[in-house]
Parts: structure tokens; sequence; C-alpha cells
């Protein structure tokens, strides 16, 4: 695996967030109140509006403006947008092919054609964006014809019609334009999707406002004649515009769920972050119990998961004891019950039968609530194993990995090829800074990245299933993330599939 290709902790976040976008539609604007705007708040601003640049936050201010060259529905399909046609050249998954729609445009009318999409995967690579290193295989770039381009990688890489949905950001192309002023990116839209930007109404981190495009080539899947989007970073201040009808639809966290459902509004979630404690010193350097598989297993057995997801997340949790959801190809069935009784055996054969201290360093943020290590502590207790919790502001969490023997899990879930780069092979730095190694796990993983669409599934099962089994980490539970919405829109999530895009929100009725 290449070096090139790895994520930071934070660019692995925020890209798990990112599957939380779609676009799709087939309705002509219409709402049973008349409105013909669609009011969106949310707490996180774009780190940046120039999509080679953004994070995954990013992406409810770049649908509008940004046709995808792959669409994943709301179901988990890959549908045509940009791209009538894609398919790996040859076996091994290492050189792609993608056929484009003809006669489309961008917003300042020039060709979506296969010179000006070469372009744009060219300046992701070489950006400083998250996309980049998710385009790091990618080798050679050759157009073959006005509508076709293919791709030539280093290694294999079975998953590049995912990285070219919505989902990723490298999908949205950037006009030629745009490239050859990069610095206008950033208050600007140069993309093919359904809106563009409007740069007088809008106010950097505050505000921002987009209109109809009238390039684009699929009027009927536009069902708005305007989108705002309002930075709320409070979440109460957000719920409280809501139900006043200053917005239609705002993105939040379980602590404001029963206000929202109290007061009437519709609630649709995404389990898709998985939570709990990363055991990063798996050779104990730091920490010399975790050296031991059955120190790292007996704590897994430990902690009861069903009681602190009730406890924190409610109804909207889901206990897991592995980094994959149900429902995705690497899911598999529990290893991990509780049981503390096994737990406390396996410490004694492992020659810690009076516990041990293990410190563990945690973000400030309500993204990881301290109510969650501290519920997984009060469990360890139990096994004499005493959890010692330093807090530090997200950034320092993040570059201090190194100076503790374990740390928060936050992160979203994604195929198992991505999540592979994210944190558990060797050269997976952000996620895995002592650069642990399992040879079965490395050899899995080279197996299915070459492999088929029919056997990735079951090498993906064993990939989870080897992963849960060294106890490398301790997940306890998905926590999702929500939209909250009046009953004037209709959002069409699909139950445990990560959420539609804005672009294909439409009034309800």
């Amino acid at each position: 695996m290449s070096a090139t290709a790895v994520l930071t902790r934070r660019e692995f976040t925020i890209a798990s967030l990112m599957l939380a976008t779609a676009a799709c539609g087939t309705s002509t604007p219409r709402s049973p109140q008349g409105s013909s705007v669609l009011r969106m708040g949310t707490y996180w601003p774009p780190v940046s509006l120039n999509p080679a640049k953004a994070g995954g936050e990013s992406s409810y201010y770049l649908s509008p403006a940004y046709e995808p060259l792959i669409y994943r529905a709301p179901d988990g399909t890959y549908q045509p947008r940009l791209a009538n046609s894609w398919r790996y050249l040859g076996t091994g998954n290492k050189a792609f092919e993608i056929t484009l729609r003809q006669g489309v445009t961008f917003s300042d009318g020039s060709p979506v054609n296969a010179d000006a999409v070469k372009a744009s995967i060219e300046y992701f690579r070489k950006a400083a964006g998250q996309a980049a290193a998710f385009l790091a295989p990618v080798t050679e770039i050759t157009v073959v014809g006005p509508s076709t381009l293919q791709l030539r990688l280093s290694e294999p890489h079975p998953r590049m019609p995912t990285l070219f949905t919505q989902d990723f950001l490298a999908g949205n192309v950037i006009s030629p334009a745009g490239i050859a002023s990069p610095e206008l990116l950033a208050t600007q839209s140069f993309g093919a999707g359904p809106y563009v930007l409007v740069p007088a109404e809008t106010v950097a981190n505050d505000h921002y406002t987009y209109t109809p495009n009238p390039s684009y080539w699929n009027g009927k899947g536009r069902h708005y004649e305007k989108i705002t989007i309002k930075v709320l970073p409070n979440e109460n201040t957000a719920l409280a515009a809501l139900k006043t009808g200053q917005v239609d639809v705002i993105a939040g966290s379980y602590a404001i769920a029963d206000g929202a459902k109290s007061a009437g509004m519709r609630i649709t979630t995404s389990p898709n972050i998985v939570m709990g404690i990363q055991l990063n010193d798996r050779e104990g350097t730091l920490s010399p119990p975790l050296k031991d598989i059955r120190v790292r297993q007996a704590l897994n057995f430990a902690v009861d998961r069903v009681k602190i997801t009730k406890a924190l997340l409610g109804e909207y949790g889901i206990p897991v004891d592995q980094p994959s959801a149900p429902g995705e190809d690497g899911y598999r069935q529990p290893f991990y019950y509780h049981d503390p009784g096994r737990a406390a055996a396996m410490l004694a054969d492992a020659g810690y039968p009076n516990g041990f201290e293990l410190p563990v360093v945690i973000p400030s943020t309500p993204a990881f609530p301290a109510e969650m290590a501290q519920a997984i502590a009060a469990e360890l207790e139990r096994v004499k194993v005493r959890l010692k919790i330093t807090t530090r502001e997200p950034a320092s969490a993040a570059t201090e990995l190194t100076k503790f023997p374990a740390s928060s899990m936050g992160w979203g879930v994604l195929p198992a090829y991505f999540m592979g780069r994210g944190l558990w092979l060797r050269d997976a730095i952000g996620m895995n800074p002592f650069h642990s190694s399992d040879p079965m796990l490395e050899d899995l993983d080279r197996q299915a990245a070459a492999a088929d669409e029919t056997a990735r599934p079951n090498l993906d099962k064993q990939i989870i299933g080897r992963v849960v089994e060294l106890a490398w980490f301790l997940p306890v539970c998905l926590s999702p993330v929500f939209l909250f919405y009046r009953d004037t829109v209709a959002i069409d999530a699909v139950a445990g599939k990560p959420f539609p895009s804005v672009v294909s929100w439409h009034p309800a009725g």
C-alpha cells in the first residue's frame, strides 16, 4: 500500500461523515404550501467551497452546485449522473473506464467532456483536500475519446465507483474555468449541478444561497427555486429556528432528538458513527498489558454494550462490537457478549488478576461525549481495569495519540477497503499511530482489493472478523447522525443507509 494514501484522523472522520449525502429526484418543483425555497440549518460551516480542498462537512454546501459522476441512490445502488457508464478493464481492479453523458455543460457553459473530467481529477489529486488521499493510486489518466477516459492504478482499488459518487468529493467535477482560477472556487461555484452559488446573497460562515443553474441537464430533477443553508452552531438555537419555521430542515444530534420529537418534527437517522475506545498500543510500548490479545479481548467482554447504548442514545443507538454496520458487506455476527466473569478470568490468565490502569485521551467535543468514556470506565472498573481519562482540545487529541495507549473511537462506517486504509493497515498512520500490523489482515486486504464483486463480500467479512478477533478496538455502539425537519419537506431516506443529498429533498405531498 502506498504511503501517500494515508488519511489523517480528522480526514478519515470527515470522509466517513460524507456518507450522509446523495443526489436524486424526478419531480418538478411543487409545495402544498406554495413555497419554492428549501431552508436548511446546520452546525458546520464549510472548511472550503473548493471541492478539492473541502472536507465532509462541506457536502451540504457543495451538493447543490456540483453534479457527481456517479449517483449513490438512497437504497445504496449506483446510478448514472455525469457518467453514463463505468467499468473495470481486465482483472485485478487496476484499470477503470468512465464514459460520460453527452451534451452536458457546466454552469459557465463549457462542455463536460473527457478532457474536462481528466483535468478535474488531476486537480483533486494535487490539491490538499481529503479526496487526494483516495486518488493516490491513480497514476495515469488517458482520454480515449471525447466522452471516454481511462484511469490506470498503481495498486488494486475495488471502490472506484464509490469514489466518484457524491459521497466522496472527487466525484464533484469542477469546470476548467474554476481550475484555471482556483482562488475563485472559494466564493463561486464552477460545477454542473442543478444550482449555482449566489455570492451577493452569501456571507461566509453565516449563510449560503443557491439559485437554479439554467444550463442544468436534468431540469425535472430540481425541486426548488432556491436553497438557503444557514450556519447554526448551537443545537438549541437550531431547534428553535425549526420550530418557528425559520428553517425547514436542521442537522443535529441525539441531544435535541426528544425536543424535536415532542414538537412534532419529523426525524430521520443514519446509524453510521462507531463510538468506543481504540486500543492503539498493541505492542505494549506504553501499556504492557495491551500486548496480550487476551487482555484486549477481556476488555471487550467486560463492557455491557446494550446498557451503555440504551443509557446514552435511547432508541436511536445500535450496540456493536465491530467497525461495521448491519447491511454492510463486512458485517458479521457479534463475537463479544457481556461476560465480566469471563473477562476477569482472561485477565487473570494473562497475569493481571488485579487489573491495571489504562490511560486514554478523548477530545473535548460533543462528537465524542465524555459520558461515553465514563460509561466504559464504569464497566471496566468491574474487572479492576481503571480507565484514566485525559481530555484535550480536538486538534491536540489527534496529534497526541502516540502519548497514550488508548484513545476515543468516533468514526463513520465505510466500505472495508477504505476503513483499512484509515484504521488498521500498517500504513494507516492517522488512526494506527503505533503502526500495528497483522500478516493475516494485510493478506486479506490484498485479496479483497483485487477481487471481483462476487468474491469481495466474503473477504470483507473475513477482514472485519479478523479485526474483531485481534481486539484492536473496543467498539460500543453505532451512534446515528440526525436530520430533523418539518412536514412540508420529504427527504425519502432509507433506514440504515446514508442520507440522500440535499438536492434530492422535495416538497411533501
